[in-house]
């Protein structure tokens, strides 16, 4: 008896033990940044509604990292709705958007392309809304995901008609 005792507790003194080192190992992956960066190929309905719109009230400029490889900048405008699909609303902007690559040596690389901001239909979402840019046909490219720091600029930065 006292032998099954004393197993009881060495065996939850190291369920205590493990316990403790998950948690430290899983509180050392919260200061982890994922890239926003991707490449997902999506195929959405075009639908446009002129009553359906964002409006970037600055230039919003998001970075990757710090120090930055990379930079998308949404220009301040009315976004569009130009597509959905079963989880986005695709809003276009009516200028391009610039995405900026950074090298060694301060050198920046700049590319202007046609897209916008797609927002989820939903508000609980891994990616609540993302940068895109035109695909083939019906296709839109989703190229930066964008999360909560951006949905926390909404009445702020940005402003949604519907």
């Amino acid at each position: 008896m006292l032998l099954g005792v004393c197993l009881g507790e060495v065996s939850m003194g190291r369920v205590v033990l493990l316990l403790t080192a998950s948690m430290v190992c899983l509180s050392g992956c919260g200061g982890l940044r994922l890239s926003p960066l991707t490449n997902e190929r999506r195929n959405v309905h075009l639908e446009q509604d002129t009553s359906k719109t964002i409006t970037v009230t600055e230039a919003m400029v998001w970075y990757d990292a710090s120090p930055p490889a990379h930079g998308l900048r949404f220009p301040a405008g009315i976004y569009v709705l130009e597509a959905q699909d079963d989880e986005y609303w695709y809003m276009r902007s009516g200028v391009p958007l610039e995405f900026k690559e950074f090298r060694k040596g301060g050198k920046v690389d700049s590319r202007n392309l046609p897209g916008g901001i797609m927002i989820g239909k939903y508000s609980f979402r891994a990616v609540p809304a993302a940068g895109y840019i035109d695909g083939e046909g019906s296709t839109r490219i989703l190229i930066w995901k964008l999360g909560s720091e951006f949905m926390g600029r909404e009445g702020r930065g940005w402003k949604k008609s519907f």
